[in-house]
């Protein structure tokens, strides 16, 4: 009965034509196909002039497919098939064509020509199905009784080609439209462009009015329009600068909700407050959320940091990413320690048990098992001397780990052990209350008593770590209850020398780290708040940053191999029970440092650095001049390795500049051109006799072999470089001075800027082949010009002067030149100065010690970005940026830090470093939002 009455519902709709194809091949010109033939013949009033019944539109969702398709064919009175041979091979078109033949006359079926092929046999009066391939045979052999007209569509395949104006397709619509309607060809043509002239006539008419009414209320729409705009963006701003300040409050205590607050700051408002904020988060800790109570978190040389809590867990410390597991009874894990390879891992535990693994490869293996002395292992201290050093509480005992998978041992020790010197020349243990007692070895693992140290109250007795040796042996901190840190001088360990003290706030100190260099302290108190301190000069300890992530003691402190990350342990997570009772599990957070100060730079390197650092074209190989070295900086997270070293007559340093090709290297001291292909094996080009005098400024020419050198004490002089083994001297400029960062081409390489002996900024004209001409001069008042930048688009001048001032000049082609605007904010001789490739960004490097970063997007109004963090004051600093604009190096005496400047970059690793802000505190910080995570 349903079906009866789907039919008689079908009859009653009415529909012109149905369209067979195939979905595979020709849906997208059934649509258009059905879409163009439903408009044409159809005055501008009507929605359309024919009903085509096609699946896609006429279907719902139906358990009874074929009997809907069956009710549009029978309410159908012409068959449109799409004849290719995907619908040649479709099952249902060829059912479709069965049931039209049985129901209706093969007069009535339309032919569109979509792909394959098409023959008709005259004699045999059918199509030749040796050749066609378009058609089903079986069911359309012998059934018309003269060659059918078809039309061929092969031609319309893409969207884009469908176009009501292109004759081509009206014409070929028109074939099928015509014995639909009734009407031939010609006529329907007729009258679709008859109708189409008219309605073009009314739109215009109707545009003429409406543009007529619309004119006169976008006079006070756009007025509306405009200052609600104005309102919404500063609304904007100011919220995005109140999310900033509220991310910087809360960056050590809920680092991962601080990195939302800046990316979604950034997100609704790219402001100088949140640029200046993304560059410096990398000074946000990490954190690695412990599984209960956490004893320590210590580093591999290998890059590897394991984590000792319930278990024992091996990360990435760069990407937090879990590595690995070890496989051990639970919460047994006590102590543990990387063997100076990083190719081993010692793990104490509370029976008193050792294991060793070998942790190279991605799964670590269990090598041995031994039980030297006591229970509950203290700590373990591997030696260079491949020994393992085990404490307990009963006892201690010296293992010969030569052999790992069959450890020896070498020699007992007395117990209460409390500190290993790294080298394990040194042992310290307690005896009493309140006394250490130092032991040296004489390599053969025995230990000889040196002397005692007397400490005003009792060490922990809880297995912390209170007492530190530094790496070299000479300094011994303990940590007090009386929250001061003491000192001592060990490097005749049987005349310990006391140190001044390290006072700091709270109750107590819980823990103590030495860096690797020996020149910082790391403080754990019992508040959570971790003290570095500079430890240079030992008779004057200056106290530098203080991190105050944790809320409860630290327990454990270790610095990473190149001393640029601390790890502390504090129990201050989330509760143990899911009631919320219960001791509160650990966290690990990784602390960006450099000396004793925070840091933000991504980078790192051991070098000291007066001249400015100097990327590839590339930007992916980085020069410096403490030692003058290549070295590799890529972007995948793998840390900086050095290449080679660039000979010079100085082996401490020379200045290294690569060229406009990665290929070309030249050097100061004497300067000599490189060839840098090979940048592990730098090659001689230039000839001795050719060498010129040590320079302090180097600049290449952006277009031709022309280079630019001078010294402190020289002019400026100009030389030829196509030939890299015979440099040819172009000229000198007389009168011109430079210093590091005061020599520079604009971007077309017409103007040459440089300093003149009475702190003025002259202009020289280049023109190829022909001498360079002095040019305007500018003037500084009341100041000296000190390093120089052009913008590298355009003709303008960044000039740094000695007082701490940068300011923008405008160089036209005519006349002079125009200063823009200036900013001090330095309170000191500004020697470096650098322009991103954007030109929307600068950076400034003074005597004061600061790195400055600017936003001069408008040079009329530079506004600073942030001062860098950078561990510690970098004076005098001179500033590059890397060719694609993603980096930002500095470089002083106090070192060379890579910052990362993308924002792009900046933002992906927030996001990838930091769970999503959940609606819960989405509302606490942005209530008038609907919920929007910046990184979802």
């Amino acid at each position: 009965m349903n079906q009866i009455w789907n039919r008689n519902r079908a009859r009653t709709a009415g529909y012109d034509a149905f369209i067979s194809y195939s979905h595979q091949w020709d849906r997208t010109l059934a649509r258009a196909f059905q879409a163009q033939a439903q408009t044409l013949d159809r005055p501008w009033y009507r929605p359309r002039s024919l009903k085509i019944f096609r699946d896609e539109t006429n279907l719902g969702a139906t358990p009874h497919l074929w009997a809907e398709i069956e009710n549009g064919l029978a309410g159908s009175r012409w068959l449109v098939l799409m004849a290719c041979p995907a619908a040649a091979a479709s099952p249902w078109v060829r059912r479709e064509i069965r049931w039209w033949l049985e129901n209706r006359s093969a007069k009535t079926i339309l032919i569109a020509w979509t792909d394959g092929t098409l023959a008709w046999d005259r004699e045999r009066r059918t199509f030749n199905w040796a050749a066609t391939d378009a058609l089903p045979g079986e069911e359309l052999d012998g059934v018309f009784a003269e060659e059918p007209r078809w039309v061929d569509l092969r031609w319309l395949r893409w969207p884009e080609q469908i176009s009501q104006a292109d004759p081509r397709l009206l014409e070929c619509v028109a074939e099928f439209v015509a014995p639909l309607t009734g009407k031939s060809k010609d006529e329907l043509i007729g009258d679709h462009v008859r109708r189409h002239r008219t309605t073009v006539r009314w739109v215009r008419a109707v545009i003429a009015v409406l543009t007529l009414l619309l004119l006169l209320a976008t006079t006070g729409g756009v007025v509306a329009y405009t200052q609600r705009n104005a309102a919404r963006a500063q609304t904007l701003l100011a919220q995005s600068r109140q999310l900033v300040a509220e991310a910087v409050s809360i960056t050590d205590t809920q680092p991962d909700l601080a990195r939302q607050l800046l990316a979604q700051a950034y997100r609704m408002a790219p402001t100088a407050e949140a640029m200046g904020a993304l560059i410096n988060s990398y000074a946000i800790p990490r954190v690695i959320h412990a599984q209960g109570q956490a004893k320590a978190a210590v580093f591999s040389s290998r890059g590897v940091l394991a984590v000792v809590d319930d278990g024992v867990r091996l990360f990435d410390p760069v990407t937090l990413r879990q590595l690995a597991a070890l496989n051990l009874p639970p919460r047994t894990a006590t102590a543990a320690a990387f063997s100076p390879e990083g190719d081993l891992l010692a793990i104490g535990d509370s029976g008193g048990r050792i294991r060793i693994f070998d942790v190279v490869g991605e799964r670590p293996r269990l090598l041995s098992t031994v039980h030297p002395a006591g229970e509950q292992t203290r700590f373990v201290q591997f030696t260079p001397r491949q020994e393992l050093i085990v404490a307990t509480e009963q006892g201690s005992a010296v293992l010969d780990i030569r052999a790992p998978a069959a450890p020896r041992p070498l020699a007992a020790l007395p117990a209460g052990i409390v500190g290993v010197s790294p080298t394990g020349q040194l042992v310290v243990t307690r005896e009493g209350h309140n006394v250490l007692r130092l032991w040296t070895s004489s390599g053969s693992g025995r230990f000889s008593p040196a002397a005692t140290v007397t400490t005003p109250e009792e060490g922990w007795s809880d297995g912390r770590q209170y007492v530190a040796v530094s790496s070299n042996g000479q300094t011994l901190a303990f940590a007090g209850s009386d929250a001061r840190t003491r000192i001592w001088d060990v490097t005749d360990p049987a005349h310990p020398i006391l140190r001044p003290d390290l006072n700091q706030s709270g109750l107590s100190v819980d823990s103590v780290a030495f860096s690797p260099n020996e020149v910082t302290l790391a403080t754990g108190a019992w508040d959570g708040v971790v003290g570095l301190w500079d430890i240079s000069d030992p008779v004057r300890p200056r106290s530098g940053a203080s991190l105050t992530g944790h809320t409860g003691s630290v327990d454990s402190l270790s610095f990473s191999s190149d001393g640029h990350t601390l790890a502390s342990v504090g129990s201050d997570g989330a509760a143990s029970e899911v009631n919320g009772s219960g001791p509160k599990n650990s966290t690990i957070r990784l602390w960006p440092v450099s000396g004793h100060e925070r840091s933000s730079a991504s980078v790192s390197l051991r070098v000291t650095g007066g001249f400015p650092p100097s990327f590839s074209p590339d930007g992916r190989l980085l020069a410096t001049d403490w030692p003058a070295a290549i070295w590799r900086i890529d972007t995948d997270g793998a840390a900086p390795r050095k290449l080679s070293i660039v000979p010079g007559f100085q082996r401490s340093g020379q200045m290294a500049a690569f060229g406009p090709t990665g290929s070309l290297l030249v050097s100061g001291m004497p300067v000599v051109l490189w060839d840098v292909t090979d940048p592990a094996r730098p090659r001689s080009l230039t000839a001795p006799a050719t060498k010129v005098d040590s320079v302090e400024a180097i600049a290449f020419h952006p277009k031709h072999p022309l280079l630019a050198t001078g010294g402190l004490s020289d002019e400026v002089m100009l030389w030829d470089i196509s030939d890299p083994a015979r440099p040819t001297h172009v000229s000198t400029l007389p009168g011109s001075r430079v210093e590091s960062q005061a020599l520079t081409f604009n971007s077309d390489g017409t103007l040459l800027a440089t300093l003149d002996k009475d702190g003025g900024v002259m202009l020289w004209h280049v023109v190829q082949g022909t001498p360079p001409k002095p040019g305007e001069r500018i003037t500084i008042n009341g100041a000296r010009a000190r390093s120089l930048a052009f913008r590298p688009h355009g003709r303008t001048l960044l000039v740094g002067d000695d007082k701490g001032a940068i300011s923008t000049w405008e160089i036209p082609n005519h006349g002079g030149p125009t200063r823009l605007a200036a900013s001090a904010r330095h309170t000191g001789a500004i020697k470096g100065l650098a322009y991103h490739p954007g030109g929307t960004l600068a950076a400034s490097g003074a005597e004061d010690g600061t790195i400055r970063l600017w936003n001069l997007a408008d040079p009329t109004r530079p506004v600073e970005l942030t001062a860098l963090s950078g561990g510690g004051l970098y004076a005098s600093a001179t500033v590059a940026f890397s060719p694609d604009g993603h980096r930002m190096v500095a470089g002083s005496s106090h070192g060379v830090q890579v910052w990362n400047v993308d924002a792009d970059e900046i933002l992906r690793r927030l996001c990838t470093e930091s769970p999503r802000i959940t609606p819960t505190e989405w509302q606490q910080y942005l209530p008038d939002l609907d919920y929007d995570p910046p990184c979802a």
